[in-house]
């Protein structure tokens, strides 16, 4: 009994007052306040040039980039509820909805224009996407190491979703208004490979037990 309280005492005197975390949707808020800007910034590093929204069929580029950010949106709040216990996430089906749509769109709007040399080359599709993202992944992950998950691929999954539609979104600003199939499928492995970093560089990070003491 007595070693039981001498534990007790001790973990009394050491333990940390806890603080309680913000609603989701401030956090969300938050992080798009702080990712948005940085991704810009991140922008600067690469040649791009204006998109010019004056062209025939920019209305679909538009609800692209529209549904893209709510995308975002929606899957950066799902990755922060579900990281706190207690809390149910709410339905994806929203979310596969709203991807759905967003797919069909894109597919709708490939190859109404011819392609050319520019449309593959001055935008480097890929490398933007990647690069904006960077700065927006490690945000993300510092908000999901604040409280931890019990589920952190899915945390995680949902986090780097997010993030690659943040960096579709910037993308709209700096791309031609059609699509090819080509440069949709370059803008679909960026998608991937945009998740796949977040889960391995927050894997270890994010998890309930990460950063716990081994012995």
């Amino acid at each position: 009994m007595a070693s039981h309280d001498a534990l007790i005492e001790k973990l009394s005197q050491t333990a940390a007052p806890i603080k309680r975390v913000q609603p989701t949707r401030l956090r969300v808020a938050s992080w798009v306040l702080m990712a948005i800007p940085a991704g810009v910034l991140a922008s600067f590093l690469l040649e791009r040039s204006a998109t010019d929204w004056s062209q025939p069929g920019a209305g679909w580029a538009l609800l692209q980039l529209l549904l893209v950010f709510i995308m975002g949106l929606f899957a950066i709040s799902q990755a922060f509820l579900g990281s706190i216990a207690g809390h149910r996430p709410l339905r994806l089906h929203w979310l596969f909805m709203l991807i759905t749509l967003w797919f069909t769109t894109a597919l709708m709007s490939l190859g109404q224009q011819p392609l050319t040399a520019s449309s593959l080359h001055d935008t480097h599709c890929y490398t933007f996407m990647l690069t904006v993202s960077l700065p927006m992944i490690a945000l993300v992950l510092t908000f999901l190491r604040h409280t931890r998950t019990f589920a952190p691929l899915r945390s995680l999954l949902l986090a780097g979703s997010g993030v690659a539609c943040m960096a579709m979104t910037l993308l709209a600003f700096c791309h031609p208004v059609h699509l090819h199939p080509e440069d949709f499928l370059m803008h679909l492995a960026a998608i991937a490979s945009i998740v796949m970093l977040t889960v391995i560089l927050g894997w270890r990070w994010v998890g309930i037990n990460a950063g716990s003491t081994r012995n």
